[in-house]
């Protein structure tokens, strides 16, 4: 049984950003950083809505994934 810390971090190396920040939105911490990522995720489920607000879902998306870089010192951190 891998922890989710290393289920983060296994999806990001083999390249999957959006697997990796769906495992993190999961936490139940209520830090910063797991708001952003958690409003990533739902930015990236729901884009139109997102547009309908007058929001940019890849910027939201995008700046979830820097976060998540940030909290799990991951690299390449696409920014």
């Amino acid at each position: 049984m891998f922890s989710k810390n290393e289920r983060i971090r296994a999806a990001w190396a083999a390249g999957d950003r959006i697997s990796a920040l769906r495992i993190a939105a999961r936490f139940f911490d209520r830090s910063i950083e797991t708001k952003t990522i958690k409003r990533g995720m739902n930015a990236y489920n729901n884009p139109s809505f997102y547009r309908q607000l007058g929001k940019d879902p890849d910027r939201i998306v995008a700046e979830a994934l820097f976060a998540l870089a940030q909290k799990f010192t991951l690299p390449d951190s696409g920014r």
